[in-house]
């Protein structure tokens, strides 16, 4: 048995080429090419866990993220965007396990103060509470079966959503379905960035130019661009998909506002939903939403009565100096009497960005 732990540029490298192969089979965020890409967006260095056990293996991305707080250092690591957690070509519960004792024991060495995971939805992680390990279901994610024949998937969506798509088709809206380029991509851009804008979001979700740059260039079996365009030619929403091995992802979107009564995304979303079933994929994955975004929840929701249960898991491997810090914080920024937010995890960093 074998365990392995590197940056991902070193995993990237010749050398290590016979490596890549375990990652093949692997879904689109544990994917090498996109945790490259991902890279650029992350305040961190994008590192991969491998358990090898001759034909069984385990692979698991993460972020781990260096901070010094009153010339002290300190690690975390979280998962890359989107989704992450631990990804195996097999069910065996024991070898999950094994993974789970050596990468614990990795971040313990590591002097790795917490870990943060959001677990794909289709991942196969183990979920072992006897460890230091703190499960939460999040949300119930909404997922599109693409198993189910075309007229199905239309008949299921909610009868306002239907009648929203055929709204949209009257108002002659165009979708394409679009390769990665960067023309594009650089469209998609400019308005994923004014939709931010009026969203006032964190920043966060402002990837910057190098990820969009990086993007247009990924390998077009991996992400397709959708656009949808009004009778005038001009763009009303835009969205990337993520897609490999029969799991496709709506990764990022955008929408013009102006033009939100041409129901523009519900047709373009429709049109999605055929394309990736024609190309043979099973689940079209639409994710779910925050909690102060119900309204986007709801969107979603019209689309699909499936789900998928999503889960973020909280560790913390030295509890005394995650205590301790996170009290050393409070008393030198005296937040004694501010209402705090404890549920957010780990909770020293939420504490240093309070002014």
């Amino acid at each position: 048995m074998q365990f392995i732990v590197q940056e991902i540029e070193d995993f990237n490298s010749v050398k290590n080429t016979e490596l890549n192969k375990y990652f093949q089979l692997s879904p689109i965020y544990h994917d090498f090419e996109y945790l490259s890409i991902n890279d650029l967006h992350e305040i961190g260095n994008t590192y991969v866990a491998l358990l090898l056990d001759n034909d069984k293996w385990v692979t698991y991305p993460f972020i781990k993220r260096s901070f010094i707080y009153k010339e002290r250092s300190y690690s975390d690591i979280t998962t890359p965007y989107e989704y992450g957690g631990e990804w195996s070509n097999t069910n065996d519960k024991e070898l999950l396990k094994t993974f789970r004792q050596r990468f614990n024991q990795y971040c313990i060495e590591q002097n790795i103060l917490t870990e943060f995971q959001r677990i794909d939805p289709f991942s196969i992680s183990h979920f072992d509470d006897e460890d230091n390990s703190e499960y939460i279901k999040a949300k119930e994610n909404v997922v599109i079966d693409l198993k189910q024949s075309e007229e199905d998937i239309f008949s299921n969506y909610h009868k306002n959503n239907r009648r929203d798509i055929r709204l949209a088709k009257r108002n002659l809206v165009k979708v394409k379905r679009n390769v990665p380029s960067k023309s594009v991509v650089n469209e998609f851009k400019e308005l994923y960035y004014r939709t931010m804008n009026a969203k006032n979001t964190t920043d966060y979700y402002y990837f910057n130019e190098d990820y969009f740059k990086a993007l247009s260039a990924i390998s077009e079996d991996k992400m397709d661009v959708y656009t949808a365009h009004t009778e005038e030619g001009v763009l009303a929403s835009a969205a990337l998909v993520l897609k490999k091995n029969k799991i496709a992802h709506y990764h990022l979107s955008g929408t013009n506002r102006s033009y939100t009564k041409l129901c523009a995304t519900n047709l373009m979303l429709h049109e999605m939903a055929i394309h990736l079933k024609k190309e043979g994929y099973s689940y079209f994955h639409l994710g779910g939403a925050a909690s102060s975004q119900e309204g986007l929840y709801r969107f979603k929701s019209k689309f699909s009565n499936d789900r998928k249960d999503y889960y973020v898991c909280k560790r913390i491997f030295d509890p005394k100096v995650y205590d301790e810090l996170n009290q050393q914080i409070i008393k030198d920024k005296e937040l004694y009497n501010q209402t705090i937010d404890k549920g957010f995890f780990p909770l020293y960093r939420k504490l240093i960005e309070i002014t």
